[in-house]
């Protein structure tokens, strides 16, 4: 609380500052105009008799108010532990709390726009060539084997989760941004962070067009055989070499390179608090749910599938290389290198544990709310939301030859999931979709809804439209940040990416045997349901602010955002185009 203090005490600082320099804009403009004047009619009225008067009468000249607000914020700033025995502005002040500089910059800094910008455009370039690339026939198409080109495709698709998630972020921050929902402060950043979008967007880029780039010369040797095979006769065919393996194992060093590099902005202390985050889901229901550990445990049921790639990925790299006809045909099969039958139980494991610690968590908020003596049953309905999505896994993994049962437990889940991301976890309901509908319309102009943040109970009763408590102790729900069309986009794509959501828990040769559709199927919705998670985290969040629709705050009121836009100055940073790769 008092780092945010200081921090509003230097936002007035700042608005102070401008609004002394709009005075003294004025005051010389004044000047100035009148001095034309003067000029042009010949006379000295302007500057000898109506410049005194004006300026005396608006007090443009008048700089000791601003004097003296400033020592008024001076005084408050240091009565913050956080500067006990600090005698300077409040901008020392809080730099001496540790919040950095104050933006004077724009809210996206033109070096990583034009890092963005760059990257963007080398990777479309790419995506084209690598198109005609894969589109144009094989050199020796009797040696050309699809298997042996794919097998290393779970660690290409590994990697690309991972940028996936990288541009998924920096959207949901992005999005919070632009229409302010202080997402820092719902998921209990630490207020010091300077990680905002522009540098998800940054690392993204870069690791898309080598990723990209990496994959078109992997495709280039593969199909045209550019460099001479290495022990070709141990393998598959004449066109089986060892040193296949580098460009998968090569672009996987990099992106991890990337993603640990040390930061100025994105330090260490902020990684290792997302990993104690994931510690607390994982051991659920051990330790006390916050909302960001309810945030995380959600996006782990999302990666489900992606991490199904990770055991497929460790086999391809870890095997004997060049690959065997036996390695080849065992991918044909089963979509993997790895022993079809220890498989068999470790794909199901990793995609149903998340679920698992999702709906344990669930069990110990419920068991929190009865400590509490504030029982809330909706924990418990929950629960079987993650359950019904745990028996789509149970299903697939145990009579995957009974399509009959897997459809009914897949339509059983998708329903529970769909009704409980709109109704619960967005909050939408049928006047939020159609507002016309509003039941103020027939109470009057000076009616409104308002919702008790201590049960979240909707009432009726008259408000004079600020938005402020009302004198009951009751507190109006604040307008939604979104317009009514992008409640109902995403509420149509959410149903539907749900429809496809539940084939990321089934195996993929229910719905297809051919070995290419069912690569390019798995990644596809894969790719699907971590865009979807990114959408629906955006709502998910914005309806925790404005209704506190979880209980996990005692107050409604969040405040605005600190730092919004902040940037480091210019003059503190090289100027170079690769120092934001290095923030």
């Amino acid at each position: 609380m008092e780092i945010r203090v200081i921090e509003g005490i230097g936002r007035v600082m700042e608005g102070m500052q401008n609004l002394r320099s709009f005075a003294e804009l004025n005051h010389a403009a004044l000047y100035k105009i009148l001095k034309k004047h003067d000029k042009q009619c010949g006379s000295h009225i302007g500057l000898t008799t109506l410049f005194p008067k004006v300026v005396d009468e608006s007090r443009l000249g008048d700089m000791s108010r601003f004097d003296d607000l400033h020592a008024k914020l001076r005084e408050l700033s240091l009565l913050s532990s956080h500067t006990e025995g600090l005698s300077a502005s409040p901008e020392v002040a809080r730099l001496a709390a540790g919040l950095g500089f104050r933006a004077t910059a724009p809210q996206g800094s033109s070096q990583n726009e034009l890092l963005v910008s760059f990257f963007f455009g080398v990777s479309t370039s790419f995506v084209l060539s690598l198109v005609l690339l894969l589109w144009l026939p094989a050199k020796d198409p009797k040696t050309f084997s699809d298997c042996y080109f794919m097998a290393p495709f779970p660690v290409f698709r590994v990697v690309f989760s991972v940028l996936l998630g990288l541009w998924c972020i920096g959207f949901i921050a992005m999005a919070c941004d632009k229409v302010d929902i202080n997402h820092m402060f719902i998921l209990r950043v630490d207020p010091k962070c300077r990680v905002t979008s522009d540098w998800f967007f940054s690392r993204a880029s870069m690791l898309t067009a080598l990723w990209i780039l990496t994959f078109g010369m992997y495709v280039i040797d593969y199909k045209w055989e550019v460099l001479p095979t290495v022990w070709s006769k141990a393998g598959y065919n004449k066109r089986s070499s060892v040193h296949f393996v580098l460009y998968p194992s090569i672009l996987l060093v990099c992106t991890l390179a990337g993603l640990l590099m040390p930061s100025v902005i994105c330090r260490n202390r902020y990684k290792c608090a997302v990993l104690r985050s994931v510690g607390r889901t994982v051991a659920a229901p051990l330790f006390p749910v916050d909302f960001g550990d309810n945030i995380v445990g959600d996006v782990l049921t999302s990666l489900s599938k992606p991490m199904q790639d990770i055991p497929a990925a460790l086999c391809y790299l870890f095997q004997s290389h060049p690959q065997t006809e036996n390695m080849v045909e065992r991918f044909k099969k089963n979509g993997h290198t790895c022993n079809a039958a220890a498989m068999q139980f470790v794909l199901p494991l990793i995609a149903g544990l998340p679920y698992l610690w999702r709906g344990l968590q669930c069990l110990r908020r419920y068991r929190d709310s009865v400590a509490s003596k504030n029982t809330d049953i909706t924990h418990l309905f929950n629960f079987g939301k993650y359950m019904a999505c745990l028996g789509v896994v149970l299903a697939g993994a145990i009579c995957p030859s009974r399509i009959g049962i897997v459809v009914v437990v897949s339509v059983v889940a998708t329903a529970y999931a769909g009704f409980w991301d709109l109704a619960i976890d967005w909050g939408l309901g049928y006047y939020d979709l159609i507002p016309s509908c509003w039941p103020q319309a027939s109470l009057g102009s000076g009616s409104s809804s308002l919702l008790d943040a201590s049960n979240g109970q909707w009432r009726r009763s008259y408000s004079n439209g600020d938005g402020m408590p009302e004198q009951n102790g009751q507190t109006r729900k604040p307008g939604r940040s979104l317009s009514r069309h992008v409640y109902w986009a995403c509420s149509i794509l959410d149903i539907m990416l749900r429809c496809t959501w539940v084939f990321t828990l089934m195996p993929p040769h229910i719905v297809t045997k051919h070995i290419v559709w069912r690569v390019v199927f798995v990644s596809v919705i894969s790719s699907a349901e971590v865009v979807r998670r990114s959408m629906w985290a955006v709502l998910r969040i914005e309806n925790e602010q404005i209704s506190n629709a979880s209980g996990f705050r005692a107050l409604l009121w969040v405040p605005k955002r600190l730092n919004s836009g902040a940037r480091p100055r210019p003059a503190l940073m090289n100027q170079d185009l690769h120092s934001p790769l290095l923030l």
